[in-house]
């Protein structure tokens, strides 16, 4: 083929993306049977609570994970996974509150009582909105390291250098607990995380879900789950304030990324099945609403998902 379709054969297959994955089943494979697994977190605050449902469920069937990879929430979700703490994985997802992952930041709220364009100054250099301190030691508390490098599963973490407009990624024996918190470090709403000279932020900036990183890190696999945390019939709130505006446009670039890099996988990875599962219905749960109940029924129909693609798949 001559080099100049390679592009226009990429463009299409990428305008394609969307609408293609929209309308394919999930989880239907030519092939049935155990394989060796990717599984691929994409985070969402909250909405990690569906992830780690699914993955409950796919290490109870003894699906033979070789690798897992995640940007934000998923990062952790990873982590966990690779430790082996499947079942404190899930706990945690049913019990942790907004409180233990973050609060509004006393500068912030005293921005409010300033007149005028005082106010604008006021959050402007206060750096973000929110302290990630919880977070910090809630990672510190969960996640055993230490048996994160002794895993036999392949971890990749994902984080965003901005100033220098590059990805860096971290595996096993590099992960830090400053690496899974710059990963979860949303511009404006978290502060970047210095790490070896360079503050990083939220991964999912490169790739929400890190598929095309996970398939290039030399792990033999032969099936690839992406799992998302939006379903197809979810829709957002009415972009009638900033806030929501500016939620609703980071959601809408960062579910469109996925399709089209699950799809741009598919096109490099062709000798791997790579498949997209997201909720069946909408979750119905916003990214830093950290509401136990709401979580825990995420969490249920992440298993039910989970489930359903595991029996189309033969396992």
């Amino acid at each position: 083929m001559r080099s100049w379709r390679w592009p226009l054969l990429l463009g299409c297959l990428l305008a394609w993306a969307p609408s293609a994955l929209s309308a394919a089943a999930p989880c239907e494979s030519s092939t049935s049977g155990p394989a060796p697994t990717a599984l691929i977190f994409s985070g969402g605050g909250a909405k990690g609570a569906y992830e780690a449902g699914v993955a409950s469920v796919f290490l109870s069937r003894g699906v033979p994970v070789r690798l897992v990879a995640g940007t934000s929430a998923g990062a952790l979700n990873a982590a966990m996974v690779a430790a082996g703490q499947a079942e404190l994985l899930e706990a945690m997802w049913r019990s942790i509150t907004s409180e233990q992952v973050y609060f509004l930041r006393p500068s912030i709220f005293f921005a409010g009582l300033l007149p005028g364009w005082l106010t604008l100054w006021s959050v402007n250099q206060a750096g973000s909105l929110f302290d990630a301190g919880p977070l910090r030691a809630l990672i510190e508390t969960r996640v055993d390291l230490e048996r994160v490098r002794r895993s036999q599963i392949r971890l990749l973490i994902v984080t965003a250098d901005l100033s220098r407009r590059v990805k860096r990624t971290f595996d096993n024996q590099s992960v830090t607990v400053d690496a899974l918190m710059a990963s979860a470090a949303v511009p404006g709403a978290f502060p970047p995380v210095a790490l070896d000279g360079a503050l990083l932020f939220d991964g999912g900036l490169t790739g929400r879900a890190p598929v095309l990183d996970a398939l290039e890190a030399g792990v033999p696999v032969s099936r690839a789950v992406v799992v998302m945390s939006y379903g197809e019939e979810e829709r957002g709130e009415p972009p009638t304030t900033i806030r929501r505006a500016v939620e609703e446009a980071f959601e809408m670039a960062m579910t469109h990324q996925i399709l089209r890099d699950v799809e741009l996988a598919r096109f490099k990875h062709p000798q791997v099945e790579i498949h997209l599962l997201a909720p069946t219905s909408p979750l119905r749960l916003r990214p830093l609403e950290f509401d136990p109940a709401a979580m825990a029924r995420a969490l249920e129909q992440g298993k039910e998902d989970g489930r359903a693609c595991l029996s189309r798949l033969g396992h």
